[in-house]
């Protein structure tokens, strides 16, 4: 039995808050996906990883997302299916660490792409930007394969086996909280500066285009940081605290809810890019909205038009026709009483 209001708060959130996030994650990153394969995105190394993190954020919503609304009004498969119990989180877990590992590559080639040394320039390429998402994928999936190994079911509850768990802690604080953000942000800082060290006048559109992708690269870093933050510091205080005992109902309800939203939070990774894209640069922002104005005249309203039901036009046409028909009656009726009257 419940002592607070907290596992109702948390199951409000579950059944509302993600039936939101699984509608507009999805819909926003199929949105990203149609800008960026447009023809001027695709010599941009930017627009690879812009859209392989959309790609990555439509997988991890879907796959995160759904099972956990239909446990809401089902039983629980990673309860019963030790398989499910296991690649559930290791496909959470290894598309987490590609959208996080994903924006940190969206720095390093802002990194290089304000470089003065033409060589180091050179490595932002469209195709150094494929080579790498791919290496990045299956680095991910390689360093997620351990949950194959920790996950089991144990009291009919799928969960981590106690050995595992204060290393896995430790892990996910470096893996996920430490090193991610810190290369972002060190990335990121480094290419600010040199963006304001760049003064010539010739290049003034193509210093004007890195901001706005820059903006749009920082908007991922802050979202990043942001959502770490509480998420590395619930890792932490799992951690000092995973060997206290007798911990109260009161307070294991209350650990329950701040871990339920240090992990919700985390999710918005997937969820944010479009909408913080469509806030931070306004090249992005008249590209989506011309893109969906055409989309609009072409699809939606050719197939919205209706003829409406007295046309002059038309009814003139119907009106000769029927004539014709009347006449060719009358002609052939004709006929035969002629031949009739033959006979």
């Amino acid at each position: 039995m419940a002592i607070t209001i907290l596992p109702f708060i948390q199951q409000g959130i579950t059944r509302y808050g993600i039936t939101i996030c699984l509608i507009l994650g999805p819909l926003g990153n199929i949105f990203n996906c149609m800008v960026f394969t447009r023809s001027s995105h695709r010599n941009i190394p930017s627009s690879v990883y812009f859209l392989s993190l959309s790609v990555f954020g439509i997988i991890h919503s879907i796959w995160s997302f759904t099972p956990i609304l239909y446990a809401l009004n089902h039983p629980d498969p990673q309860n019963y299916s030790l398989f499910y119990c296991k690649i559930r989180l290791y496909g959470s877990h290894s598309l987490g660490l590609c959208l996080r590992y994903v924006i940190m590559l969206a720095c390093v080639d802002r990194f290089l792409v304000t470089r003065t040394n033409v060589h180091i320039r050179s490595l932002s390429s469209v195709n150094m930007a494929r080579k790498l998402v791919f290496i990045m994928f299956v680095l991910c999936s390689l360093i997620a394969i351990q949950i194959l190994v920790t996950e089991d079911i144990k009291n009919s509850i799928c969960t981590m086996l106690t050995t595992y768990k204060l290393p896995y802690s430790i892990y996910q604080i470096i893996v996920v909280s430490i090193v991610p953000p810190m290369l972002m942000c060190i990335f990121s800082i480094l290419t600010i500066r040199k963006l304001h060290q760049r003064h010539d006048i010739i290049q003034s559109n193509v210093r004007r285009k890195d901001r706005y992708l820059m903006r749009m690269v920082i908007a991922e870093v802050m979202i990043n940081v942001l959502t770490s933050i509480p998420y590395s510091a619930n890792l932490l205080y799992g951690a000092l605290t995973y060997y206290v005992v007798n911990k109260s109902a009161l307070r294991l309800e209350i650990e329950s809810f701040i871990s339920y939203i240090a992990q919700f939070l985390i999710y918005f990774l997937g969820i944010a890019p479009f909408y913080l894209f469509i806030l931070a640069s306004k090249p992005f922002r008249k590209e989506f909205i011309n893109l969906f104005i055409n989309f609009w005249n072409k699809y939606i309203i050719r197939l919205t038009r209706i003829v409406p039901l007295y046309d002059p036009n038309i009814s003139r046409i119907n009106n000769g026709r029927a004539i014709n028909h009347d006449r060719q009656q009358k002609a052939t009726l004709n006929q035969e009483k002629n031949i009739t009257s033959i006979v």
